[in-house]
């Protein structure tokens, strides 16, 4: 029998790179010293995105006591098994499937059931949830169903929250309720520029530059050439990066840079970014492409595929799982509906688990690259970025802490190193009558 179990979760915030997952780790290690796995459990580790169970996964990996104890994989992945698995149940509940939401939100109605959270905590008595401040309400109630079951330790940084649209305060609320541990020790990086930067955006102050920052406008003839530059001066592992808004800038330097740039006082060699499109814009772009499909047969959707440009390297993975369908199970005709959900699982499992990755230095957006890490980072800072200052300053400070050792930032226009997150206004003082 599993009851209540004695510690219903630990949670950490702080600010990213303080080493929450550091101290995360070590947190699950004390509890496992204490209260050993059984032969048959493992600890469930989930995360919101790919990229950060990659990284959790590697941590586990690299620590001597959770070594092959854990199993890593993101929210809505587990939400799939638990609704397979209980799938006749969830047809008595009404818990239908269907987009990332609609399928936690069924998967939370399945766990609210006490024989389905015991058949979770039998396998899985210890749950970590790392990245927790961008739980939706559909995926905090998976993980607040199971507090009673597991050990739960919880990784939070409400700062890191990109999703402007996401109202954080039912997670912060449930989180309060737990064992709060705040961090202020940094495992990322120990150059004091980036921390300063780091401390001082999350105030809603300037960041400031010194050794390892450097926050700069260029002429717009000498911006390509100074990009460059920083490029080949990085030492180590190096990504380029842009917020919202910021795209087309950085796919025209991108153009210009492959090009090789030669002047009086510069002479690259052509610089290749391998730019990571988003999986919604591949999955887009292949159902323009394909048109009207509804009730094709397979190999039409396979023919349509032929011509599109630049397909994404997961492409052929649907092109033979659109042939095994038919050899399989005799499946001739498809829905446009069954073909995007085709799509969609076979992008995220490419992003999950495949090698196959563009050659060149990475070219992506502030939110592609939270979870991941390099020794150098270039930001490129344009017009237009949406949201309040505040949403700039988590903006910049993602993208900034996404350094171990260095980081440059060039702005489009000189103005905008007046103006936030650069900049910020004072606060206004209120004067009494």
């Amino acid at each position: 029998m599993f009851g209540r179990s004695t510690m219903a979760f630990r949670g950490f915030e702080g600010p990213a790179g303080s080493g929450k997952t550091y101290h995360l780790m070590e947190a699950v290690s004390q509890r496992l010293q204490q209260n050993p796995l059984l032969p048959h459990q493992k600890i469930l580790s989930l995360t919101f995105m790919h990229g950060s169970r990659r990284r959790l996964d590697a941590e586990f990996r690299t620590n001597e006591v959770l070594r092959g104890k854990a199993v890593a994989m993101t929210i809505d992945s587990f939400a799939h098994n638990v609704w397979h698995r209980w799938r006749s149940l969830a047809g008595t509940l009404n818990a239908e499937i269907g987009d990332f939401n609609q399928t936690c939100d069924a998967c939370g109605i399945l766990l609210e059931q006490d024989a389905v959270a015991r058949w979770v905590a039998r396998s899985y008595p210890i749950l970590v949830v790392d990245e927790a401040q961008e739980l939706a309400t559909p995926r905090l109630r998976m993980i607040s169903a199971l507090e009673n079951y597991c050990a739960v330790f919880v990784a939070a940084d409400e700062f890191q929250c990109l999703d402007e649209d996401l109202d954080t305060a039912p997670f912060m609320e449930w989180f309060a309720t737990g064992e709060i541990t705040l961090l202020n020790r940094i495992h990322r990086t120990n150059r004091a520029a980036l921390l300063t930067a780091g401390a001082n955006l999350r105030q809603l102050t300037a960041p400031g530059q010194g050794p390892g920052l450097r926050v700069t406008y260029e002429w717009p003839n000498m911006m390509p050439f100074k990009v460059a530059s920083a490029i080949r001066q990085a030492q180590g592992t190096v990504a380029v990066l842009y917020p919202p808004g910021g795209s087309a800038w950085a796919q025209s330097l991108s153009l210009r840079l492959a090009q090789g740039l030669h002047s009086a006082a510069y002479n690259f060699p052509p610089i290749y970014l391998a730019h990571e499109p988003r999986a919604a814009d591949e999955i887009d772009t292949v159902m323009d492409a394909l048109g009207d499909i509804e009730g094709a047969v397979f190999q039409d959707v396979i023919s349509r595929m032929a011509p599109i440009a630049d397909p994404p390297l997961w492409l052929a993975k649907v092109r033979n799982s659109l042939r095994a369908g038919f050899d399989r199970f005799g499946k001739t005709n498809w829905s446009a509906e069954e073909v995007r959900s085709l799509l969609e699982r076979t992008a995220a499992n490419h992003r999950a688990y495949s090698r196959d990755r563009s050659r060149g230095i990475p070219l992506l957006s502030i939110h592609q690259a939270k979870n991941r890490q390099y020794d150098q980072i270039i930001i490129l800072w344009p017009h237009g970025v949406p949201g309040n200052d505040e949403f700039k300053a988590r903006l910049l400070y993602n993208g900034i802490t996404r350094a171990r050792r260095g980081c440059k930032i060039f702005v489009r226009a000189e103005e905008l190193l007046h103006a936030a997150p650069f900049t910020f206004a004072p606060p206004v003082l209120a004067v009494n009558a």
